[in-house]
């Protein structure tokens, strides 16, 4: 049972506004602007081996975010609006407690694997940035849930502009810019972040109350979510195994400007979780799909806007030549992206978390051997393993769609049931 919408009172056009998700859409903007700026200010500004250790960091802090809660962000939204709660304070206690330590023991490991320090400030950074990013991501989670995505929507630009600003105050003042202090400066913005996640307008808090979330379904989303995150964030890591760190930081650039335009869908998305959820083959129209085609063509769009900027700005960075490069081989998969983004969100919202693993082990698998062939093949481009992803992802997920809903969304979208 969900809560009853609170009646609100709104200025002209505000409802409006809120219908078409233009706050979201303005949200998102801001955090790619500033997300862009800090990102070319490293690359400017940083030796081009220590942006790529700081970009191996920065993805053992998002795979260790995995394990640290539990994989419960979407349990959190999933149950937050439920009667009786179906999610308290006790949830993520325990959540925390039992995901932290593991999550620690993981970035260790990663970090070793990379051939980067186990033992020194950059890790000691790295945990203490984990356990506020960790209390962070569910807290926004459950007021996701609740229908208030502001701040979830907004928190990744608060800590760009931050970073922007004291890289810019390091290198005015002259100072070699390190790791430790890209790391410091991160982890002064997440503590900023959960001040600001207290605030009215970003919902209320969980109720107090004993776990009620089933540590068996914890465990299934954390399997799914690694196997989330190896498909969408892994790749750097990957690539950071075998390849100079002066390659692994033009891959970041690239990477971020090219998962840029699906992340804008994605924010606007969120505004409409309440209304995704519970969908199935009897209540989900082909009408409903017209959201993904403007996802699709608003993507073309960043997509044109995101290559003549990074054109421009490559003359200008430290690894520009190589990150444009980079960027034009992994386009056509991130633009497919902003079309299947909406599937993979309606799929995690209706679809049982077991279910969700299994494909998302395939999707791996997939993702894996591909990665096996292109580095026989090429092994100084391993970008080129987007190329064979373009073909997978899109097999899958009209394949996944097809099971659940009962059409095919590509050859519903071009050849429409009238």
């Amino acid at each position: 049972m969900k809560l009853p919408a609170a009646p609100s009172f709104a200025l002209p056009g505000a409802r409006l506004a809120q219908r078409f998700g233009l706050g979201a859409l303005a949200s998102r903007l801001y955090v790619y602007l500033s997300g862009f700026l800090a990102i070319f200010l490293m690359a400017a500004e940083v030796a081009p081996a220590r942006f790529g250790e700081y970009s191996i960091y920065q993805s053992v802090l998002e795979v260790a975010l995995v394990v640290g809660t539990l994989g419960s962000s979407l349990l959190f939204s999933r149950n937050a609006a439920m009667v009786p709660p179906a999610v308290t304070r006790g949830d993520l206690a325990r959540t925390l407690a039992i995901g932290l330590p593991l999550a620690t023991l993981l970035a260790a490991a990663i970090v070793g694997a990379q051939r980067l320090p186990v033992i020194g400030m950059p890790l000691a950074l790295i945990v203490a940035t984990l356990a506020v990013f960790a209390f962070n991501s569910l807290r926004l989670s459950y007021s996701r849930g609740l229908g208030f995505a502001g701040l979830l929507n907004l928190e990744s630009g608060l800590r760009s502009t931050l970073l922007v600003m004291g890289v810019a105050a390091l290198a005015a003042f002259g100072f070699e810019i390190g790791v430790v202090h890209l790391l410091a400066i991160n982890l002064f913005a997440f503590v900023l972040v959960c001040a600001a996640i207290g605030l009215p307008s970003n919902g209320p808090a969980p109720p107090a109350g004993k776990p009620a979330l089933d540590l068996a379904s914890q465990a299934h989303a954390t399997v799914y979510s690694l196997l989330t995150f190896l498909l969408r964030k892994s790749d750097l890591l990957v690539v950071a195994l075998f390849m100079p760190l002066s390659y692994v930081g033009a891959f970041k650039l690239a990477f971020l400007l090219a998962e840029a335009p699906s992340q804008f869908v994605q924010a606007f998305l969120f505004t409409k979780t309440p209304a995704m959820l519970n969908a199935n083959a009897g209540n989900f129209t082909a009408a409903k799909l017209q959201l993904a085609r403007h996802a699709f063509l608003l993507g073309c769009a960043l997509f044109a806007a995101l290559a003549g900027l990074l054109a421009v700005a490559a003359p200008l960075l430290k690894v520009g030549g190589q990150a444009l490069e980079i960027f034009v081989c992994i386009a056509p998969y991130f633009l497919l992206r902003t079309y299947t983004v909406h599937h993979e969100m309606l799929l995690s919202l209706n679809v049982p978390i077991g279910t969700l693993g299994r494909w998302a082990l395939l999707e791996v698998a997939l993702r894996m051997a591909s990665y096996g062939v292109v580095i026989a093949l090429f092994p100084d481009r391993p970008h080129y393993v987007f190329f064979l992803a373009f073909f997978s992802d899109l097999f899958l997920y009209e394949l996944r769609m097809r099971a659940l809903f009962g059409f095919f969304p590509l050859v519903r979208l071009l050849r429409p049931v009238h």
